[in-house]
C-alpha cells in the first residue's frame, strides 16, 4: 500500500501545499482503484493534474476557478511548454477518463489503470513547472487570443502581441 502524505491545513494554499495536494491524489487514485472504486479513482487523478495549473494560475494572476478556467490555464500551459504527445494525451485523458468518469462511469478498472499510469508520469513535469519561470508568447491564432483574453482580463490584446512572460499578471 501507498503511503499517503497528510493534507495540508484548510484554507489557501501555499505553492507547496497545493504540489502536496497533487501527490495525495494520485497516490489516493491508486488505492481507489485498488480498492474497486473507479468513480473516486478517476476524480483523484484528475485533481492530481489540476493541483500545479492551479499552482501556475496563482503564480499568473489567472482565474483558476471553473472547469473553464482551468481547462484555459492547462491549454495554454501545455501551448506555452510545448508538450509532447504523450504529456498532451495524460493531460486528455485525465479529464477525459477520469474526471469524466466520476459522473458517467464509462470506463472499466484497465483503463483507469492506464489513465493514472500516463498522469503519474506527467506529474513530475507539471510540477516543475510550478518553479519553472513563464516562456515569452506570441499570439498567433483567434483561439490563443480568447483565451488569453479571458485568463488576463485585457480585452485590447491583439492578434500578433507578445508577452517575454507568457502574459502572465504578476510578472
Amino acid at each position: 500500500m501507498t503511503t499517503v502524505p497528510d493534507l495540508p491545513p484548510a484554507g489557501v494554499q501555499s505553492d507547496e501545499d497545493r504540489r502536496q495536494i497533487s501527490r495525495i491524489f494520485i497516490a489516493h487514485a491508486r488505492e481507489e482503484l485498488a480498492n474497486g472504486s473507479r468513480l473516486q479513482a478517476g476524480e483523484k487523478a484528475w485533481g492530481a493534474v489540476v493541483q500545479p495549473f492551479k499552482v501556475i494560475a496563482e503564480q499568473r494572476g489567472w482565474p483558476h476557478k471553473s472547469h473553464q478556467e482551468v481547462y484555459d490555464v492547462s491549454s495554454q500551459i501545455a501551448l506555452e511548454y510545448g508538450f509532447d504527445h504523450d504529456q498532451s494525451l495524460a493531460l486528455s485523458d485525465a479529464y477525459r477518463v477520469g474526471h469524466q468518469n466520476f459522473y458517467e462511469n464509462y470506463h472499466r478498472a484497465e483503463t483507469l489503470a492506464d489513465m493514472i499510469d500516463r498522469v503519474e508520469g506527467l506529474l513530475p513535469y507539471l510540477i516543475q513547472l510550478t518553479i519553472t519561470p513563464p516562456r515569452p508568447f506570441t499570439i498567433t491564432s483567434n483561439t490563443q487570443l480568447r483565451r488569453l483574453r479571458r485568463l488576463t482580463g485585457d480585452d485590447g490584446l491583439e492578434m500578433g502581441d507578445t508577452s517575454p512572460v507568457g502574459f502572465s499578471q504578476n510578472q
